[in-house]
């Protein structure tokens, strides 16, 4: 066995073996840290990295891409460095375990905070008389980063866009967000879309 080539002291039929045991720790640890995992093929395919698995996975939901999984055992998967040669690859970047753990948990962490922060400026435009059809109010993944997403919000015949951050928005808070491409703290940005949507925002109760 080589430093950088565990995998050639070992048959195919047991590296195969490795990388799918190694996908289901992966994916039960993802899961764990609050990260979904689609996974589209669990056998994995072989691809052009001798003795690896690649699998088509999203992680979280919508951030797809190709995972190559090396057929060694978990233990020495999970314990190489960077500078080793038998790291994880998503896309075309090679991630150690740990890191690759830790950026798609962050990633699913901030995700979630995003949509929390739709879902509330959606209840407070409803809350303040706007016409919208909560339904209807979703993510344009076209227009989406990692820390950023557009959603579209349908307010009769005009569609108003609202992009909101992975970091809390809400009263009081100086974090900013983007209505139709423009820059609005909180307040600001409750205005906005009824300007946008051409609706007259009623006055609040005293």
């Amino acid at each position: 066995m080589t430093h950088n080539e565990p995998h050639r002291s070992i048959g195919k039929a047991t590296a195969t073996d490795h990388a799918r045991q190694n996908m289901r720790a992966l994916a039960a640890e993802l899961t764990a840290r609050g990260c979904e995992v689609l996974l589209f093929n669990k056998d994995g395919r072989a691809g052009s990295e001798e003795g690896s698995l690649e699998f088509d996975i999203e992680a979280p939901d919508s951030y797809g891409d190709t995972l190559v999984v090396p057929g060694i055992p978990t233990p020495t998967l999970k314990s190489a460095t960077a500078e080793d040669g038998w790291n994880l690859r998503w896309g075309r970047k090679s991630y150690t375990w740990s890191a690759f753990v830790d950026e798609r948990s962050s990633l699913a962490q901030g995700l979630h905070t995003i949509h929390s922060n739709a879902d509330l400026l959606v209840a407070e435009l409803r809350e303040r008389g706007l016409p919208l059809n909560a339904d209807e109010v979703g993510p344009d993944w076209d227009a989406a980063s990692d820390t950023w997403i557009t959603y579209d919000l349908p307010i009769g015949d005009e569609v108003v866009y609202v992009s909101f951050p992975d970091q809390p928005i809400g009263p009081g808070l100086d974090q900013v967000l983007y209505v139709q491409g423009e820059e609005y703290t909180w307040e600001a940005a409750v205005t906005a879309v009824f300007t946008e949507a051409g609706v007259p925002m009623p006055d609040r109760p005293s």
